[in-house]
């Protein structure tokens, strides 16, 4: 199958590439882990728990930690660049336009973890970039505080703690 990844694709090719990217191999990068984790929470998704193998962590799979689907907004033979299909997807998430998960849906995926994360006090998560932002976001309201980049970077730990009242 020829690569279309940086190139322009239809939205059979664009589908494509997003399977190809959930299963793709990654760059492995150590990091520096806190000492102290009471618990370890991976996204179901293959990208995450790979990175959990490679760290040699003992978690707990959760589906609420996966990435936010990329879908096609229409179907056809137009070619569109990748970014294009990105865009327009995650703007339609955003507006809660999409017929799969919309922002709504995603909002409410994370505050239900969060009622997991009552349980435990040091919680180490290794999710996805969209979704951890809207975790984060969530987990604000919620009284954490912590710095975090506005483009979530892969192998990059943030610290979020909740101020005790």
């Amino acid at each position: 199958m020829k690569d279309h990844s940086e190139g322009f694709m239809n939205a059979d090719d664009f589908l494509a590439w997003v399977k190809r990217y959930d299963k793709s191999d990654m760059e492995y990068l150590r990091v520096n882990l806190p000492t102290k984790l009471d618990k370890v929470y991976v996204s179901s998704q293959q990208r995450a728990l790979k990175s959990a193998i490679f760290l040699e962590l003992e978690y707990e799979r959760s589906d609420l930690l996966v990435e936010v689907d990329a879908q096609a907004f229409i179907s056809g033979k137009i070619k569109l660049p990748k970014k294009f299909w990105l865009f327009i997807d995650r703007l339609r998430w955003y507006l809660n336009v999409r017929k799969v998960e919309k922002r709504s849906d995603t909002t409410q995926r994370a505050r239900s973890f969060i009622q997991k994360l009552k349980e435990t006090d040091d919680v180490l998560i290794i999710s996805h970039g969209l979704f951890m932002h809207v975790l984060i976001s969530e987990l604000k309201k919620e009284g954490f505080e912590g710095s975090v980049d506005k483009k979530i970077k892969n192998a990059t730990i943030y610290t979020m703690e909740r101020e005790l009242r």
